[in-house]
């Protein structure tokens, strides 16, 4: 849990740091533009975290194995194969 635990908290004071600093920014068309580039990321993060948190918080049961198996999938192999896929549509040279 604590290999867990403190990526998640450090990520998180990461994302209080930086929408605090993208809620400074006057314009409100670059702070639209600026959480739209982070909306991507935060939601993989999202994705990651909480399947992660609820594989270990799930009880280990035999007729849970099933659930278990897809969160798992989720964290360890669809996050990462879906993260660049993300950034490259992002990218104007892309589209």
């Amino acid at each position: 849990i604590l290999d867990a635990v403190f990526p998640f908290l450090f990520t998180l004071a990461s994302y209080v740091c930086i929408i605090a600093a993208i809620l400074r920014i006057p314009s409100s068309i670059s702070r639209q533009k600026a959480f739209s580039t982070c909306s991507s990321h935060l939601i993989l993060i999202t994705i990651f975290y909480g399947t992660l948190i609820l594989v270990y918080m799930v009880p280990r049961r035999a007729s849970l194995r099933q659930l278990n198996k897809a969160f798992s999938f989720f964290y360890t192999v669809l996050t990462p194969l879906v993260n660049p896929l993300i950034y490259s549509l992002r990218n104007r040279e892309v589209k």
